[in-house]
C-alpha cells in the first residue's frame, strides 16, 4: 500500500511539508481505497470508483476545495418544517402573474 502511495504521489507530483503530513495524507489515501474497493465490490450501480488526483482528500476538504461547500450540516438541516403552502387549482393556470397584485414586493 505504500508503495502504491508512492506511486500516485509521483504520478500526481505531490510533495507534502513533513513526514507528519506525509503519514496523514497516507492514512486517507488507504481509507479513500478502502472506500472505493468497497463500493466497486458492492451493487452495481452502472459505474465504479477509481483513484485519482483527489485520494489523499478528504471529503470535506474536496468539498470545500472544489465545489464551494462551506457549510456543515446540522440535525436541523435534514428536518422538514411544516408548510401552509398547497397545489390549488392546478387545471385553470393564467399564463401569466403580476405578482406584486399578489403581495409580493420589489427586492431594494
Amino acid at each position: 500500500m505504500l508503495d502504491m502511495h508512492e506511486q500516485w504521489m509521483t504520478r500526481h507530483g505531490r510533495v507534502y511539508k513533513d513526514t507528519e503530513e506525509k503519514n496523514a495524507r497516507f492514512q486517507v489515501f488507504k481509507d479513500n481505497l478502502q472506500h472505493i474497493n468497497a463500493f466497486n465490490e458492492g451493487v452495481d450501480r452502472g459505474y465504479k470508483l477509481g483513484v485519482n488526483k483527489f485520494a489523499d482528500l478528504t471529503n470535506e476538504e474536496f468539498r470545500a476545495s472544489y465545489t464551494g461547500y462551506k457549510r456543515h450540516p446540522t440535525k436541523e438541516t435534514f428536518v422538514s418544517k411544516p408548510t401552509s403552502f398547497q397545489y390549488v387549482n392546478l387545471i385553470d393556470v393564467p399564463t401569466t402573474v403580476d405578482w406584486r397584485n399578489q403581495g409580493a414586493s420589489i427586492p431594494s
